[in-house]
């Protein structure tokens, strides 16, 4: 089968990128599968990768109009995402829809980018099927009128690693909290610094270590200025008491060693597709703390504490909840609902999202869109 997926771009540190290089990687694996990538700029050079300047650089390449699948993905506006309608007659043509960030979560300077993706989002009713990383994703389309026949494919969470015996606070007494997202308020980075400095001005003998990692390429730079003022104040009102730092652009590997000693997640989001953020961190034995709203529900599986969406005193309140959790001795004992009791009913959940499973329902699902025969390993 020859397939074309087309995407603005495939970089480290972005997630749809990531679920772009887990689904190409997963149709060559099967072998009999002849695939390229059309975009601007790609990282990974294990992609078959054509560099497009312009969108006749699509058009009228012989790989394209030869192909017996055509994938977009989208969840910004790209100007490829306007080929959707010229996609080949002999062709399927397929959307994996990942949402777009509504503009009041957003700087002034991305209104018209957000505005512009939500026009072009009219381009799904000529794909002959969509595919939703959930229902949240699906309920938007539904919601915009757009009608394109629609899958749930969630998408793959790679964490092979084991939750640690115990984490590192256990020794130390230095408690864990950690942020994963884009620097831009949809995300809520300031509310979580907020909500830390209320939690220590409560608890005087609270010693916390903050790390904050994310995609600097992707933020909002007057925001990310905004958090360093934020952790540099937190430093100076609690002196010893508390440890920050800020990852920007970190490797996968510094991610989870992170992610591994954290005790807890907190992600104040206010919008969210999908949300592997949520997942790896249980994976981890994290607690988690986050804003109830969109997909957070569905995919902390109940074991989050969810709060009211823009609520800093509930967000405040949680997280100290989960730090008396995480310094109790029943926590970090042998019986109960301790912290072994926790990972193992975290790892059951977030096992739904392996990459295994998710690239078994993949296939299936692309051999009956096309018609095509997919074997799949079991």
């Amino acid at each position: 089968m020859r397939v074309s997926y087309l995407n603005g771009v495939c970089v480290r540190y972005d997630a749809i990128s990531k679920s772009i290089l887990d689904e190409a990687g997963w149709l060559i694996e099967e072998g009999g599968n002849e695939l390229r990538l059309f975009a601007y700029s790609c990282d990974y050079e294990s992609l078959p990768f054509i560099q497009v300047r312009d969108l006749t650089d699509v058009v009228l390449d012989r790989h394209f109009q030869t192909s017996d699948l055509v994938v977009f993905h989208f969840g910004v506006h790209y100007p490829l995402f306007d080929l959707l309608p010229v996609v080949p007659v002999t062709a399927k043509s397929l959307v994996v829809f990942h949402n777009v960030t509504p503009k009041r979560f957003l700087s002034v300077e991305c209104h018209e980018t957000i505005d512009r993706s939500y026009r072009q989002i009219s381009n799904i009713v000529f794909a002959d099927h969509v595919a939703c990383d959930s229902l949240t994703n699906l309920q938007v389309l539904r919601d915009g009128g757009i009608q394109t026949p629609a899958t749930v494919l969630p998408l793959a969470v790679h964490q092979d690693q084991q939750p640690p015996e115990s984490k590192p606070s256990f020794v130390d007494g230095f408690i864990r909290i950690t942020f994963i997202g884009r620097f831009v308020r949809s995300k809520g980075p300031l509310e979580l610094l907020e909500a830390l400095r209320r939690v220590l001005d409560r608890d005087r003998f609270l010693r916390a270590r903050v790390d904050l990692i994310g995609n600097s390429s992707f933020s909002d730079s007057q925001l990310l200025e905004e958090v360093r003022d934020a952790l540099a104040s937190l430093d100076r009102s609690f002196g010893g008491r508390v440890r920050t730092s800020i990852h920007c652009n970190a490797a996968e590997e510094v991610k989870h060693r992170v992610l591994l000693d954290a005790d807890l997640f907190v992600l104040p989001t206010y919008h969210e597709g999908f949300c592997v953020p949520i997942l790896e961190a249980l994976a981890c034995g994290c607690q988690v703390v986050a804003f109830e709203n969109s997909n957070t529900p569905v995919v902390s599986g109940n074991l989050a504490r969810l709060t009211p969406t823009g609520d800093v005193d509930a967000l405040a309140q949680a997280v100290a909840e989960a730090v008396e959790e995480v310094k109790s001795p029943q926590w970090r004992g042998s019986n109960g609902r301790n912290y072994r009791w926790y990972t193992q009913r975290a790892r059951q959940h977030v096992e739904r999202y392996s990459p295994e499973s998710t690239r078994r329902r993949f296939l299936i699902f692309i051999g009956e869109l096309t018609g095509s025969r997919v074997h799949v390993r079991t």
